[in-house]
């Protein structure tokens, strides 16, 4: 195995470990929530006066999985593939979503999925422009 394989291995593992400490293994367990109305935090920024935390809500979900639309082509060729990034970050926030609601750790939400994929997406689309 190469260094660059190896570093991307590693930055790639870090970097899960990263997002499940941040939405499922640093917070408390609690009673299970979902909000399955697709868009609702749109139309929360839209319609409150919270638009600021509205906007970090929505933009923080979307960076989350940019790195990781970014880094799977990186790690393998079948990633070179959008509908490949685009299903494994699907399922990824899918998961992070369930987990959330069956440990109580968390909104279950369907726009988090939704952000979270549009991010793996842009950051699928950022390293089709500089790829090698």
């Amino acid at each position: 195995m190469s260094k660059r394989k190896a570093l991307l291995i590693a930055v790639s593992l870090i970097y899960i470990f990263i997002v499940l400490w941040l939405t499922l293994i640093d917070r408390q367990w609690g009673e299970r929530r979902a909000m399955l109305t697709p868009f609702w935090e749109l139309r929360e920024l839209l319609t409150t006066d919270r638009k600021l935390y509205w906007t970090q809500q929505i933009g923080c979900n979307i960076l989350m999985l940019m790195p990781m639309g970014f880094l799977l082509p990186c790690l393998h060729q079948k990633f070179q593939r959008f509908f490949a990034v685009f299903l494994t970050a699907l399922l990824f926030s899918a998961f992070i979503e369930i987990t959330q609601y069956f440990t109580g750790r968390g909104l279950c939400e369907f726009d988090d999925v939704f952000h979270n994929t549009l991010g793996a997406c842009m950051g699928y689309w950022g390293w089709k422009k500089i790829k090698p």
